[in-house]
């Protein structure tokens, strides 16, 4: 879509609110394709701080009379900037420099609960105490005769925004204090302190989905929408021991919408 107008004279002014100037030329004699080298030269503008969140993007005419380049080159490079979350195209308005994207941690449930990291907040959908399946059993090194687990499902929030659907399985005897607290978070009372807990390290592996219908609705999103599911162990030693253990398997669905997610690396 062509965002540009033309006053009463005939001159065509910007549509835009940012002059494209000063871009780096495309390199014709590259393998990579120019669709993708021009998102990446406007995706720099936009990381920069170049263009502020919501003001209006360049239309494909100025982005063609700058670029040197077609609209079939120009019509996939924004769509790539589309997925990316970098703008956003309004039916009617045009298209926009996207809000910067929040920064999701990718933690479990259990580190989220004992440190409370700033800005987020955990909504408990279900809390229950139970014996734990094969795959559980498998990602908390559990014996043949396992111990009880603590099961809670829940949505982690950022700054307030529904960021991560979290299905998680902990060992009760390391973390007592969980089940009270996650079924005192549900019902709405004060939750108890957390017991004191060394947290050491965790493992996660991350791959591309998409929403179905349950965990769009508890993300206020659309089923269908491409999503991340993470598979996480978060390790840490217990009562004052030395030796490290399997504290908590979690399974994370987070939406990709205007979320970053970010993890410290041990």
């Amino acid at each position: 879509m062509d965002n540009s107008e033309k006053p009463a004279g005939g001159l065509r002014r910007r549509s835009t609110d940012v002059a494209l100037t000063g871009n780096a030329d495309l390199n014709r004699k590259s393998f990579v394709p120019l669709y993708f080298q021009l998102a990446e030269a406007l995706k720099k503008l936009l990381e920069t701080g170049a263009w502020r969140p919501g003001v209006r993007f360049p239309s494909e005419r100025e982005i063609a009379e700058e670029f040197g380049v077609s609209r079939t080159v120009i019509r996939p490079a924004l769509d790539l900037l589309v997925g990316d979350g970098a703008i956003v195209r309004t039916r009617g308005s045009g298209t926009f420099v996207a809000p910067p994207k929040r920064e999701v941690p990718i933690l479990g449930l259990v580190k989220a609960l004992a440190e409370r990291p700033d800005g987020l907040t955990v909504t408990v959908l279900t809390a229950s105490e139970e014996s734990p399946g094969s795959g559980v059993r498998h990602f908390l090194d559990m014996d043949r005769q396992p111990a009880p687990v603590v099961h809670v499902t829940a949505v982690i929030r950022v700054d307030g925004q529904s960021a991560c659907l979290v299905d998680s399985y902990s060992v009760a005897a390391h973390v007592p204090w969980l089940l009270p607290m996650t079924a005192a978070l549900k019902s709405g009372a004060e939750p108890p302190a957390p017991a004191k807990l060394d947290l050491t390290r965790a493992t996660a592996w991350i791959e591309g989905t998409f929403l179905g219908q349950f965990s769009a609705s508890q993300l206020r999103a659309s089923a269908g929408e491409p999503a991340l599911l993470g598979r996480l162990v978060q390790f840490g030693k217990v009562r004052g021991g030395k030796r490290e253990r399997s504290i908590e398997f979690a399974r994370l669905i987070c939406s990709t919408g205007g979320a970053q997610l970010s993890a410290e690396l041990f």
